[in-house]
């Protein structure tokens, strides 16, 4: 058993005394400490980050490796200024940071998520973008309206939604919809939303000539964008939802944390 907490001696309020309008002191109880740090990391346990990244933090985000450049430095300044600045400065907006895989995307959100968690008391979940659409779907085969309902008004209702890998399906009617719902629902409660992506962020050019005999094979090759996976009018609505966040380099895993019996 814990030993009670030497300030409030476990009750989880102290007494504050202050002089009120009348010049004399009054006495009110306000949450110790303790509490509020009991609330954090019970509100950090249901945030659903995974074990990979729980002991992530903006600290220990690296720029100083040999392969990192000055986009790596430029996302994690702006990912501590979105920290520190919210909720008041960021006003309901998010991040949307793109760029190819092991450029540390997931580490700089859950950081942040963490941080708004334990300094600004904000309520927060992560999922990656397949797995949550996979639990919705799963839920609705089993007809269970209840816990699909629940789980959507959560996602949209939370101070923080971290979506990673946000287009890593494989694109149908049905994924457009519940992603635009999810999306659109945060947009219109002013909800911040950090948004992680491999694929490129730019709309799919379109060929101005009246009849191209080579488009069909051009874009059968091409890459495919983040508009191509959550359709270009979502994508569209992201840049206004988010301050897009460009992480450029070589893949970090491969020439950092490359794995090693040694």
């Amino acid at each position: 058993m814990e030993d009670p907490c030497p300030i409030c001696g476990g009750s989880g309020l102290t007494l504050v005394e202050q002089t009120g309008p009348d010049g004399l002191p009054q006495r009110f109880a306000r949450p110790c400490a303790c509490r509020i740090e009991r609330r954090a990391a019970r509100m950090l346990q249901q945030a659903r980050i995974p074990r990979r990244y729980e002991h992530c933090s903006l600290d220990s985000y690296e720029t100083m490796h040999a392969t990192a450049t000055d986009s790596l430095r430029r996302a994690l300044r702006i990912a501590r200024r979105f920290a520190s600045s919210y909720p008041v400065e960021t006003a309901g907006k998010g991040l949307l940071l793109t760029g190819s895989s092991g450029l540390g995307k997931t580490h700089l959100a859950v950081s942040i998520l963490k941080t708004l968690i334990a300094e600004r008391g904000a309520t927060g979940v992560f999922w990656e973008h397949k797995e949550l659409l996979d639990e919705l779907r799963s839920i609705y085969s089993l007809r269970t309206a209840g816990a699909e309902s629940r789980l959507l008004k959560h996602v949209t209702t939370c101070d923080i939604l971290v979506l990673d890998d946000l287009g890593d399906i494989t694109p149908s009617d049905w994924s457009w919809d519940t992603t635009s719902y999810i999306l659109n629902s945060r947009y219109n409660e002013n909800l911040s939303t950090i948004i992680t992506t491999n694929l490129d962020n730019e709309p799919r050019q379109v060929s101005a000539e009246p009849y191209d005999r080579f488009a069909e094979a051009r874009r059968a090759v091409a890459r495919e964008t983040l508009g191509d996976r959550i359709g270009e009018r979502m994508r569209s609505r992201l840049q206004e939802m988010c301050v897009v966040v460009e992480v450029q380099g070589e893949d970090f895993r491969q020439h950092v944390k490359r794995a090693s019996f040694a």
